[in-house]
């Protein structure tokens, strides 16, 4: 009998113990190496794993594995590689320091107590970090149009993210009058914004040291954070110490701004004061001194996948760290399985390389999504910048990977950012995430940093869960997509003009499929919008999905053209969709010759094959009076309680075999839309060729 390995080694590799057992090749067992808590044996367990041959796994008991540096996983001999927990074992891997408990002591020093509320004092507690670390990474601008980075130094407190303490606490304060918008001319000038604020309590700050601002100073789909210079409590002024990404408005009700990072205003448990310069956090804890604390170090990725494939991460805890939770580029079958990601300070898992562009950055830039840069592997950086003037931009993604049955939460930056394919031949990548719960990942950066950032050519979003964010749950580029089966909630809390599912400015990008998705208790405050497709989206399929409360305009058409919309369910609703034809009035110049649409046609040579035989449509665009909507077929859908089907011209649309009623239809329960339809619902009647939604496939199966 041959035996591919004949070890039985015990190395005890700093801190860490690992077993190597050998496979009889008769059998088609793996090599297992077993590693014990120690963040550097994993690291020399796969450098042990990558002379391996045939199946290898990385069994790690459980325990807590802290890394200062990216965990490396890249080309190995094997045939597959699975790092797992040990059956029934808990295992963490993060990237931060544990703070000694007799570092955390009541705060004595008088200046600090004197700008607590009364009702803390004696509460707030203390954290010095002097002596755990050389510094702490301070707060940094974050926003829409912004580079997309590692957060600043974070406590994280029994399992939980702090937060910044804020004024106010659930809310946002409107803008009063501009004195200094912020606008090109005051860049050029070095014009500094000003506006003026309403409230007593701004008044009452007693030091504006490494206070920010943040909020949506012009428009609802772009917020910011900023320094603040100075308050000048005489005239009820703010100064900003930057510029925004636009400037200053004021007139509208989503333009609000509230305060981050004042003694003053620690006021509820779990807020928290960095203070940079003396190596300190401030943070009020939830009842009794807590007992773990831990501080977020690691910038880079927990752990790196590049340059290889048949990769498996399954059953590990990811956390705690100020970057990206897994990374990969250039990657085959490659998939992160049934782990949990979360506090991190940035993007949960990235499949594809980002940019950075430092030096074109410019205040004066024309527009902040402008930006980009050079590829630049494990971050996000400009990236999304970067596809706005590249829209064929290779990320370099691979294919075949994914994240399945993953727990996503508490992340800084979105949760999964999902490259792959290649836009100017159309092959798909087939990247996937698929079965995870996603929620509360902008803690950070919000606007333009969604639950899944899908680019590329033919990758997927099926069966999650994706709640509870301030801005998008799925924002897409690229062709041949497909969203389905997802459970959206909870999601655009906060902005204006923008959709749970968002694309647009790029009528090349067609082939996508929007399915069998539930989207439910969207706001209705501002203008939220559950599938929308921007500035003259073109040739999407959207069908069986359930549009349930699903904010103010649950369908936007932005004048473009070919959309397919059938077999839908909206309910209870004051519209339910929106066609305008902007290409003929305030967008008409995205037409002009060696504008934005000619160019991206060009870019993917849009009358030759692959593009003129996967899109016919496309070959006449110009011919056929672009400005105008066409070929909105609006068919076999069913509206429940809508006051006004469409806002917008009917010759927009064509619309047939719909039915609009204020009568049940049939639901089982009207309250629950997915207990589906009444056998011999009236539906069925009124809707030639109605047919039953998979209600059961929708959302994720975790629990």
């Amino acid at each position: 009998m041959k035996l591919k390995y004949l070890l039985s080694v015990v190395a005890l590799w700093l801190g860490g113990t690992v077993f190597v057992y050998g496979a009889d090749e008769s059998h088609d067992s793996p090599t297992t190496i077993t590693v014990n808590p120690g963040t550097t044996s994993l690291q020399q367990a796969i450098r042990r794993a990558s002379g391996l041959t045939g199946d290898v796994v990385i069994e790690m008991k459980g325990g807590e594995y802290r890394t200062e540096k990216t965990i490396e996983i890249g080309q190995g001999a094997w045939n597959s590689l699975r790092i797992r927990s040990r059956a029934g074992e808990h295992v963490s891997i993060s990237g931060d320091k544990v703070i000694p408990l007799n570092r955390i002591r009541p705060v004595k020093d008088k200046k600090v107590l004197a700008r607590l509320q009364e009702s803390v004092r004696g509460k707030v507690m203390e954290v010095d970090c002097r002596g755990i670390v050389d510094t702490l990474a301070n707060i940094h601008p974050s926003g829409f149009g912004r580079k997309s980075l590692p957060s600043w130094s974070e406590l994280i407190v029994d399992k939980e993210p702090l937060h910044l303490s804020r004024w106010p606490n659930d809310s946002m304060a409107l803008i009063g009058r501009v004195d200094v918008s912020g606008g090109l001319e005051d860049k050029k000038a070095g014009r500094l914004p000003v506006f003026h604020y309403q409230e007593e309590r701004p008044s009452q700050w007693k030091s504006t040291d490494n206070i920010w601002i943040g909020g949506y100073f012009g428009y609802g789909y772009a917020d910011d954070m900023i320094p603040l210079r100075s308050i000048r409590a005489e005239d009820s002024t703010i100064h900003v110490g930057m510029f925004t990404t636009y400037q200053f408005f004021t007139g509208a009700d989503f333009r609000r701004w509230f305060a981050l990072n004042l003694l003053e205003e620690i006021d509820r448990p779990g807020e928290f004061v960095i203070d940079p310069l003396s190596r300190k956090f401030y943070f009020l804890p939830d009842g009794e001194k807590p007992s773990n604390v831990c501080l977020t170090v690691l910038e880079t990725p927990v752990i790196a996948i590049e340059g290889c494939r048949n990769v498996t991460i399954e059953g590990i805890t990811i956390e705690n760290s100020r970057g990206i939770g897994v990374y990969m580029d250039n990657t085959e079958h490659v998939v992160v399985q049934g782990c949990t990601i979360r506090n991190l300070g940035n993007v949960g898992v990235c499949i594809g390389k980002g940019t950075d562009s430092s030096e074109k950055q410019s205040p004066l830039h024309k527009h902040a999504m402008e930006a980009g840069g050079e590829l630049c592997g494990r971050v996000i950086g400009d990236m999304m910048g970067e596809i706005y003037e590249n829209t064929v931009l290779d990320r370099q993604a691979g294919k075949h990977n994914g994240v399945k049955d993953c727990y996503i939460y508490n992340t800084g930056a979105g949760g999964v950012s999902l490259g792959g394919g290649n836009r100017l031949t159309l092959e798909r990548s087939d990247n996937f995430v698929e079965n995870c719960k996603i929620s509360r990942y902008n803690r950070i950066e919000k606007s333009y940093r969604p639950g899944v950032w899908m680019d590329g050519v033919g990758n997927r979003v099926t069966r999650c869960d994706i709640s509870d964010a301030p801005s998008m749950a799925i924002l897409f580029h690229g062709n041949e997509h497909v969203i389905e089966y997802c459970d959206i909630t909870q999601v655009c809390q906060e902005v204006d003009d923008q959709g749970a599912i968002y694309y647009g400015r790029d009528p090349s990008e067609r082939g996508n499929v929007i399915r069998y998705n539930y989207f439910h208790e969207l706001s209705p405050r501002h203008r939220v919008t559950a599938t929308y497709h921007d500035d003259g989206a073109c040739g999407s399929e959207v069908y069986g999905n359930i549009y349930f409360k699903a904010g103010s305009l649950p369908v936007l058409i932005g004048g473009g053209m070919d959309h397919h919309y059938y077999n839908n369910i909206f309910i209870d609703s004051p519209t339910a969709i929106h066609i305008d034809n902007r290409l003929q009035n305030w967008a008409k110049s995205m037409l002009d010759k060696g504008g934005i649409y000619d160019e991206r046609f060009q870019v993917v040579n849009y009358t030759q094959p692959p593009y003129s035989v996967a899109y016919p449509e496309l070959v006449n665009y110009w011919q056929e009076d672009p400005a105008f909507p066409k070929r909105n077929r609006i068919h076999g859908n069913l509206f429940y309680k809508v006051t006004d089907v469409l806002r917008g011209n009917s010759q927009w649309g064509e619309f047939w075999n719909n039915w609009t009623t204020n009568e049940d239809p049939g639901f089982v329960d009207a309250s629950d839309p997915l207990k589906g339809f009444r056998k011999g619902a009236d539906v069925f009647k009124r809707i030639n060729g109605f047919e039953e939604i998979p209600y059961d496939k929708i959302g994720s199966t975790l629990e």
